[in-house]
C-alpha cells in the first residue's frame, strides 16, 4: 500500500463525507460512509417536508448527518496516516502541509494563507470576504475554490510533481459549496417553500401575528397542482390578484378554496351555498357569519352581493375566520396560474405541528 497525504484525504471527505477513506483504500468503510450519509439525509428532509413526519426527528436525524461529517473528517486523517511508513511521516510533518492549508483556505478564507506564512495574501483575502459579503450565495464557491487552490500553489513544499490533483480538488470544492445553494434554490422555487402567517384571517386554523415569531410557520407545495387542480377545501397561498393589486396589495395572500370552477355561488342567512345546497364547514366557528358587511373597501358593490358562476380556471377563496377576513366576497376570484401553491403543514410552533 502505497503512502497516502491524510490532509488530502481530509479535503475529499469534506467535499463529501466517504471520499478520504475511499482515498486512503479503505473503501468498504468508504462506500458505508457515502450510503449513510445519503440515508440519513433523505430521511431527515422526508420527515421534515412529509405531511405527517415529525419535525423534531427530522432535524435530529439532519443533525446526525453533520455528526457524521465532523466524525468522517477525523477518520478520513486517521484512515489514511495508519499504514503511511515512517520515513513519510516525518518528512509531511517537517514541512508546511499544502494540503492542510488547502483545508484551513476553506475554513475560513486567508487562514491557509496565514498558514503557509503569506500574511499580504491572508490579509487580502479576508477584506475581499468582507467586500463580497453581499453577494456571497454564487460567488463565494468560486473565490474558495481559486483561495484553497493559491494556498496550495504557494505552499513551500509539494510532494506533487504537478498541481493537476489539486485543480480537481479546486473544482470539486466549488461544485460541492455551490450545490447546496442551487438544491435550495430549486426547492424553493418549484418544490416547497415555508412561510409565516402574517394575519388572523385564517383563525383558528392558523394562528396569524404581524411578529413572525408568534405566527404560525407553514410549508407550502408548490409541486403539486402542475398535475392536479385544487380542491375544495385546500389552504392556498396566492399573489394578488388584479384586483387587490389595484388596492396596492402586493404580498402573497393564504386562504380556503370554497368555489370550483363552473359552480354557482351565493350567500345566504350567514352560509354559503354551492349550486343551491349549503356548504358544511367545520373550520369556521359556530359563532361567525359569511356576510358581505366585512366588504368595507375595495370595488363596491362586493362580489358577492348577488349569485355568482365561477369562472373557468379561477377559484373562490375565503378565510376561515369570516368576522375578520378580507377575502373572495369582497374582491372575486384567483385565477389559477395566481396560485402559488397549498399550505400542507404546519412546523412552528411545535406543540401545534401537524397536517393541515
Amino acid at each position: 500500500m502505497s503512502n497516502k497525504e491524510p490532509w488530502l484525504a481530509v479535503n475529499l471527505s469534506k467535499i463529501f463525507p466517504g471520499l478520504g477513506q475511499i482515498y486512503s483504500e479503505k473503501r468498504l468503510k468508504g462506500y458505508l460512509i457515502i450510503f449513510s450519509n445519503i440515508a440519513l439525509y433523505l430521511i431527515g428532509l422526508w420527515l421534515i417536508l412529509s405531511p405527517g413526519g415529525n419535525v423534531v426527528i427530522g432535524v435530529g436525524v439532519l443533525g446526525m448527518t453533520l455528526f457524521l461529517w465532523f466524525w468522517n473528517l477525523f477518520d478520513a486523517y486517521r484512515s489514511a496516516t495508519r499504514n503511511n511508513n515512517e520515513e513519510f511521516e516525518a518528512e509531511r510533518k517537517q514541512t508546511k502541509d499544502p494540503w492542510l492549508a488547502m483545508f484551513l483556505s476553506q475554513i475560513f478564507l486567508g487562514f491557509g494563507h496565514f498558514y503557509i506564512g503569506k500574511w499580504y495574501l491572508a490579509l487580502f483575502f479576508i477584506v475581499l470576504l468582507l467586500i463580497i459579503a453581499g453577494s456571497l450565495s454564487f460567488i463565494y464557491p468560486f473565490v474558495l475554490a481559486l483561495v484553497a487552490y493559491l494556498s496550495y500553489i504557494l505552499a513551500p513544499v509539494r510532494r506533487e510533481r504537478s498541481s493537476r490533483r489539486a485543480i480537481i480538488i479546486a473544482l470539486l470544492i466549488a461544485i460541492s459549496s455551490l450545490l447546496p445553494t442551487v438544491l435550495a434554490l430549486l426547492l424553493r422555487t418549484s418544490v416547497v417553500e415555508a412561510r409565516w402567517i402574517p394575519s388572523g384571517a385564517m383563525e383558528p386554523t392558523l394562528h396569524g401575528s404581524p411578529n413572525q415569531w408568534e405566527a404560525d410557520k407553514i410549508l407550502v407545495d408548490k409541486f403539486s397542482y402542475r398535475l392536479l387542480a385544487p380542491k375544495r377545501g385546500d389552504i392556498v397561498v396566492f399573489s394578488p390578484t388584479q384586483e387587490l393589486q389595484k388596492e396596492q396589495y402586493t404580498d402573497a395572500f393564504i386562504k380556503r378554496v370554497i368555489g370550483l370552477p363552473g359552480e354557482k355561488v351565493e350567500l345566504r342567512n350567514g352560509k354559503v351555498y354551492i349550486n343551491n345546497q349549503p356548504l358544511e364547514e367545520q373550520y369556521v366557528s359556530a359563532q361567525q357569519r359569511t356576510a358581505i358587511d366585512v366588504c368595507i373597501s375595495g370595488a363596491q358593490p362586493p362580489f358577492l352581493s348577488q349569485p355568482q358562476t365561477i369562472p373557468p380556471d379561477s377559484y373562490l377563496v375565503l378565510g376561515d375566520n369570516r368576522n375578520s377576513s378580507y377575502d373572495g366576497r369582497c374582491w372575486g376570484v384567483v385565477p389559477r396560474n395566481l396560485i402559488i401553491g397549498k399550505a400542507y403543514k404546519r412546523f412552528f410552533p411545535l406543540d401545534r405541528m401537524g397536517s393541515l
